[in-house]
């Protein structure tokens, strides 16, 4: 604006200085009162809108609205809306609500002056529903679950002749609530503190085993996590650098340290009549942080950041047993005590056109200072064993990465990176240490404008010392090699491609395989390889209309060997393979200014087959499955400038096929009292009428000044 202004100016000044040197003493200006500032990018005034309808299901349950909370038939609110308010001292308040009247509602709320402060309240509620299928015996709440009054005990679940009249229904699933309270005062234009407060309940059902011995029940288990954390500090932000350091403080409640049940079964064991497990227990964690960067020559940005923290726990132990009159000792509690660190530098840099640079370098400490303790160690509170002493997991973490591209034509552009891990454990853990390293190369390719596509490929290596047997768990087969102890071969490759057919018709396509191979663990997991493509047509003849088709494919599968003693011969292998699917189609028409509909389908089939092979021919699993459908309109009216009315409709089915749920209620399996959980399925037809309006104005601000 200033600089248009300026030559505004220049030229009308120009008749004048060859007119005489008179027009230097006076030069005509322009009246600039009446000119607005086209680009403003702030609103003065108040603009909102408000979206009010219902929501009609049919054939809703858990598994339609596992995260939308719609698990019934009948007729939900549908409420959302939307505002902002700004005056001329920049004063503004703003708020965002969405889908009031379900557990799935969020929203939030703003308020404060521009430059100078501002207080951000929000809610979100995150629902998580499983099943709804289930029954039980089981009554009760909070810590305990018992049987009814007239239960009849028996050695397997066919003796239990009370069991089918004291069946209740129960939901899996479970409620997340967060509330949280953000506030900032600008300092200066380059200071800013600030302060979060966040509140999040979770509580539910979940779905639990216990068991005496060779005999099991699945239980609904409750649970009540409370989970408070604050975080407050300081943000100073220049014209070539930026830090920020603050304060976390994170609090975990169960409000149930455990829950006991009572012992559907005849005891095994006299007067073995009730069971307990815990739960997580509760814990807090105190950390202070610092993040930055500075702005360096050639066109290099160096990020960096440390934190350091503590993690405790000290819950109090359950007893060793349930049995009346036990007298196994028990710790009272953990204690305890660890200790975070971590520190990171990145740096980023273009010394030269064609070139740009790369480079990160971590360490994470953890410092696990709490005391061993010697406890007991008791098969089904009555068989003892060797006494344990519980490990200590202290680690230090090395991580590198880095990488180059290089423009090496107008149409290629290459590519190197890679990355190391080196990972040392303290003492008493199964292995010392683990090196991982990778490497790749990448090339892009241009060969016309409206075309390119990326290959990239590489490997990597983990390497890992010899195992600790003795650090093992007891009765833990010591030739398997768990979790990220087993050494490990890698391969990937990758494609990439966009192409522009034409201004109306894109292209786009995506393929990768991934191989891992642990040719060094004797036993267990033995390779797993992956390979999935997908692509999309895009196609927009006008603005008034647009279509797209699209489709994906996913295989994964793996082999994993096993022994029923100590050799190393394993005796049986499991094959399993998974392969996901996925076509969709859709397309937007504006058959006139008021009208807009949307339609799109989705389809997503997928299979699970597992075979094992126990020096015998191969015996398969009974196929796994599912498949989805999901069909869509939307179809909008703007009834005037202000008003619209939204129609939605929704038709989805959901089926699926699980061997291990399939056909098994509580009572088909002898030594499993099940709560005969079905596979999840569903077949909904979901309506939605709305009406949106917006109210209010949204100006800018007018400017009276160059």
């Amino acid at each position: 604006m200033k600089y248009h202004l300026r030559a505004a100016r220049l030229l009308l000044a120009v008749p004048a200085v060859f007119g005489g040197a008179a027009a230097w003493s006076d030069p005509p200006t322009a009246d600039t009162s009446a000119w607005k500032c086209e680009m403003c990018p702030f609103m003065q005034g108040y603009a909102a809108e408000a979206e009010t309808g219902v929501l009609g299901a049919s054939g809703a349950n858990a598994t339609f609205g596992r995260y939308t909370g719609i698990t019934r038939n009948g007729v939900y609110a549908d409420v959302s809306a939307s505002g902002q308010s700004r005056s001329e001292d920049g004063t503004f308040t703003s708020y965002d609500v969405e889908n009031l009247g379900l557990p799935s509602g969020e929203g939030s709320a703003t308020a404060g002056r521009e430059g100078r402060y501002d207080v951000r309240v929000s809610y979100d509620g995150q629902p998580n529903r499983l099943y709804d299928t289930g029954t039980t015996p089981f009554r009760g709440g909070g810590t305990t679950l018992v049987l009814p009054s007239g239960w009849v005990p028996a050695a397997s679940t066919a003796g239990m002749s009370a069991l089918n009249a004291s069946l209740a229904s129960v939901d899996i699933g479970s409620d997340r609530r967060t509330i949280s309270l953000l506030a900032r005062y600008f300092v200066s234009p380059s200071w800013t503190v600030f302060g979060e407060f966040r509140h999040q309940e979770h509580e539910g059902t979940s779905l639990t085993g216990a068991s005496f011995l060779t005999q099991a029940s699945q239980l609904p288990q409750p649970f009540d996590y409370v989970t408070d954390s604050f975080e407050a500090g300081a943000a100073w932000a220049g014209r070539n650098a930026s830090v920020r350091l603050s304060y976390l403080g994170s609090w975990f409640t169960e409000n149930n340290d455990f829950t006991t049940f009572a012992n559907p079964y005849l005891p095994l064991i006299p007067g073995s009549t009730q069971g307990r497990i815990g739960t997580p227990p509760s814990n807090d964690l105190q950390q202070l942080s610092a993040t930055g960067n500075v702005q360096l020559p050639w066109h290099s940005t160096l990020t960096f950041a440390a934190s350091l923290g503590t993690l405790k726990q000290n819950s109090a132990f359950l007893p060793d047993s349930t049995l009346p009159g036990s007298v196994a000792p028990t710790p009272g509690s953990l204690d305890g005590d660890v200790h975070l660190s971590h520190y990171a530098l990145g740096l980023g840099s273009r010394p030269l056109p064609k070139l740009s640079l790369r480079g990160n370098a971590a360490y994470d400490g953890r410092d696990d200072k709490t005391s061993a303790l010697t406890v007991p160690y008791v098969i089904t509170d009555t068989y003892p064993g060797n006494p344990l002493v519980t490990p200590r997991y202290s680690e230090d973490k090395v991580h590198l990465d880095g990488g180059a591209d290089y423009a090496l034509f107008r149409w290629m552009k290459i590519g190197v990176g890679g990355k190391f891990d080196n990972i040392h454990y303290g003492p008493g853990q199964v292995v010392a240490w683990t090196q991982d390293a990778q490497s790749w190369g990448v090339a892009t390719f241009t060969p016309i404008e409206t075309l390119s596509f990326t290959l990239k490929g590489g490997n990597a290596l983990r390497k890992v010392s010899s195992f600790d047997t003795a650090a093992l768990p007891p009765n833990e087969n010591p030739l398997i090699r768990m979790y990220n102890y087993a050494p490990r071969d890698r391969v990937f490759y990758s494609l990439t491609g966009a192409w522009n057919v034409t201004d109306k018709l894109t292209w786009s396509l995506e393929g990768a395989v991934d191989k891992d191979d642990y040719r060094n663990s004797p036993l267990g997991l033995q390779a797993v390889h992956e390979q999935r493509g997908s692509t999309a047509l895009t196609w927009t003849p006008s603005e008034t209309l647009s279509a797209f088709i699209d489709g994906g494919y996913q295989r994964l599968s793996n082999l994993q060997s096993g022994s029923t003693g100590s050799t190393a011969l394993p005796p049986w292998l499991v094959a399993n393979s998974q392969r996901y699917w996925n076509l969709g189609v859709g397309g937007r028409w504006v058959p006139q200014e008021r009208w807009t509909l949307s339609v799109d389908y989705l389809l997503a089939p997928s299979y699970d087959n597992t075979e094992t092979t126990a020096l015998a021919p191969p015996q398969a699993f009974p196929e796994n499955w599912t498949k989805l459908n999901i069909a869509r309109l939307d179809a909008a009216y703007r009834w005037t400038s202000a008003l619209q009315v939204h129609f939605r409709y929704t038709y989805e089915t959901y089926n699926s096929s699980d061997w291990w749920l399939n056909g098994v209620g509580p009572q088909t399996l002898p030594n499993l009292l099940a709560l005969g959980i079905n596979p999840q399925q569903d077949h909904v037809n979901l309506f939605a009428l709305s009406v949106r309006y917006q109210f209010g104005r949204d100006d800018t601000a007018a400017s009276k000044t160059p």
